[in-house]
């Protein structure tokens, strides 16, 4: 059973994946190279997904391994503490390739619970 603060957690990280994947909809890494502004609002959300992560408790991380919540923590501090470094192919393929996937196993628990 989750707790009310791991389930509202779950709830937040699961709105923040659908607003970088409603950005990332029908456009392709060249639209995403050249757009500061998707760069910036991708770039927050998935720091505003570390920051949540970062809250889930011990025991649900234990729990739920399924999702490296740590490398998305780490992917948090990257962005916050080195923007002007961050590889903004790494956060492509995050968005693309990794948020589809946290979306879908933060439902299922969500769904289980």
């Amino acid at each position: 059973m989750l707790s009310t603060k791991d389930k509202g957690t779950l709830i937040q990280i699961g709105k923040r994946c659908e607003r970088i994947l409603d950005k990332t909809q029908n456009i392709n890494k060249d639209v995403f190279d050249h757009s500061d502004d998707l760069k910036e609002v991708i770039c927050f959300n998935l720091f505003q997904i570390g920051e949540l992560a970062h809250n889930l408790s011990k025991d649900f991380t234990n729990d739920y391994n399924g999702i490296p919540w740590k490398q998305i923590i780490n992917m948090r501090n990257k962005i916050v503490h080195g923007y002007v470094t961050v590889e903004f192919d790494v956060v492509w393929n995050t968005a693309i390739n990794d948020i589809p996937a946290l979306k879908d196993y933060c439902k299922k628990i969500l769904d289980e619970n």
